[in-house]
């Protein structure tokens, strides 16, 4: 009688073991294993040809797929979906957030003129509005100096109202960080608060993202990937941030914030169930105010946009830095969403998010 009641607790706990392993791989909610099959299939070609970096694919209901790869700093720390990335120009999503959540508390308008918002504005910027700002078709150049450039906001303001334009307002698309620059002086002049103070608030708190922004997190036991090859002396991009003192305006509101996997996911998951912003902002956000180019691309507030004939359109944005590469890529109808990251290697972002966007379609 004993050893039956042995056996039988073995196999009681052997049977609960299972279960815990079964729940462990199963597909998380709406997902099934031959999307699993095939998201691993899209991206281990990659990892087999060195990619070093952090993957996630969510729906509605958050992840569903994560893979890491390498190391963030060599010989010390692997890739994780919570390493610490510089996502680059996908800050600028963010930065148009921000307008809009003005925009909503009746602060903005986005057809309003910026010498509303920006004082001294000279005669000749008189006509570009908050509107040309977030599409890029203001007329500014695309940069005022370099990322590691000590400046501050007034400075910043008072040297781009006093470079000539390029293009003639609302001429057309031209990618321009400087516009974005001023956009997010705008958002400090109207709410009265530092950028990534109302950022903070009003868009990452309710989304819970405490691993994104640019100084406002403890990064200190945090892992942010080092460059083998210095930029201006810096090996990581937390190291150019600290020694601008806070001036860092050639990088505030067009790039430079840093953010995890995870983040980005719940990020995603907020848009979706409007936790920070409402359906009728994103909807001005992704919809295709102007024509990047000939090849299809269109730009939102702050996001590519990709019009599908008989699909429903692929809103996306990529960064570039000295520290890193970034691809962020949505459905928002369908829920889904693609974020890649790395900073070294000879395998780009871009190839892994477009194989799982096709994977998605199967």
């Amino acid at each position: 009688m004993k050893i039956t009641l042995i056996y039988m607790a073995v196999f009681l706990i052997q049977l609960s073991l299972n279960n815990k392993s079964l729940a462990s791989t199963s597909p998380a909610h709406g997902t099934t294993f031959l999307q699993l099959k095939n998201f691993e299939t899209a991206v281990n070609s990659y990892i087999q040809k060195g990619f070093e970096g952090t993957i996630i694919v969510a729906n509605d209901h958050g992840p569903i797929f994560s893979k890491s790869s390498g190391q963030a700093i060599k010989g010390k720390s692997d890739y994780s979906t919570s390493t610490v990335v510089d996502i680059a120009s996908v800050s600028k999503q963010f930065t148009a957030a921000a307008i809009m959540k003005l925009v909503e508390q009746g602060k903005i308008k986005t057809s309003h003129p910026i010498s509303f918002y920006i004082e001294n504005t000279p005669e000749g910027k008189a006509g570009i509005t908050v509107h040309h700002l977030l599409t890029h078709t203001a007329g500014f150049k695309r940069r005022l100096g370099d990322d590691e450039e000590r400046i501050s906001r007034d400075e910043f303001e008072e040297q781009a109202m006093a470079m000539p334009l390029v293009f003639g307002v609302g001429e057309k698309y031209h990618y321009s960080n400087i516009g974005y620059g001023l956009l997010a002086s705008i958002v400090e002049n109207v709410s009265g608060q530092d950028f990534e103070t109302y950022l903070f608030e009003h868009l990452l708190k309710p989304a819970g993202m405490f691993s994104t922004g640019y100084v406002r997190p403890d990064w200190s036991t945090r892992t942010i990937p080092e460059v083998n090859r210095l930029y201006a002396g810096f090996s990581s991009p937390l190291e150019l941030l600290e020694n601008t003192k806070g001036d860092f305006w050639n990088l505030k509101g067009s790039g430079g914030i840093f953010s995890t996997a995870e983040d980005m996911a719940l990020w995603h998951i907020a848009l979706l169930k409007e936790k920070n912003l409402s359906y009728e902002s994103q909807q001005q956000m992704f919809t295709p105010h102007v024509k990047e180019n000939d090849d299809g691309y269109y730009y939102g507030y702050g996001w590519s946009v990709v019009p599908r004939e008989g699909k429903e359109p692929l809103v996306w944005h990529n960064g570039m830095s000295f520290f890193g590469k970034a691809e962020y890529w949505r459905l928002p109808q369908s829920g889904l969403m693609i974020f890649v990251a790395s900073h070294e290697g000879d395998v780009e972002p871009w190839h892994i998010a477009n194989a799982l966007f096709k994977s998605l379609a199967k």
